[in-house]
């Protein structure tokens, strides 16, 4: 196992590759742009998974509620909020 950095984008949606065995630790500001950390297991396969940022009082998609929760990241007086879309 390897902890692996991945930048997001700034948009409302990013794809990245990431092992399939792989554990989300956390997503913070760095440098002004969102990194989110994972554990991960090198050797497994790739996949490509959609990470969805919203802000506070933002509309999000129509299910949202199946999505799975990352982390808030406060951006000076922005705040988004990270999850992971299995649609």
């Amino acid at each position: 196992m390897k902890i692996f950095k991945y930048k997001l984008s700034l948009e409302n949606k990013t794809f990245i590759k990431m092992p399939e065995k792989s554990a989300i630790m956390d997503i913070q500001m760095q440098d002004g742009i969102p990194v989110m950390w994972a554990l991960v297991d090198p050797e497994s396969r790739e996949i490509e998974v959609k990470i969805n940022m919203y802000g506070t009082g933002g509309e999000t998609h129509k299910n949202s509620l199946k999505d799975e929760y990352i982390s808030t990241v406060q951006d000076g007086f922005l705040v988004w909020h990270f999850f992971m879309n299995y649609e």
